[in-house]
């Protein structure tokens, strides 16, 4: 079983709230590299990333991650 994260709608939720990766960072406590490394696929990254995310778009993980089999 992989996870990943959804990012189509991370992007959507992100452009309709108007937040930056840099603002979800913020937000999350994490670095800007951090997330923007998550989004754009080039590092899982920490395991405090994803929290940092739901946080700032008040999702919960379930609503951002794929699970595939």
């Amino acid at each position: 079983m992989k996870m990943r994260l959804d990012t189509k709608k991370i992007y959507l939720e992100m452009a309709e709230r108007g937040l930056t990766i840099t603002e979800i960072a913020k937000q999350g406590g994490v670095s800007q590299q951090a997330v923007s490394n998550v989004l754009s696929g080039k590092r899982i990254g920490k395991v405090k990333v994803v929290p940092a995310i739901c946080k700032a778009l008040e999702l919960s993980a379930k609503e951002i991650l794929i699970i595939e089999d």
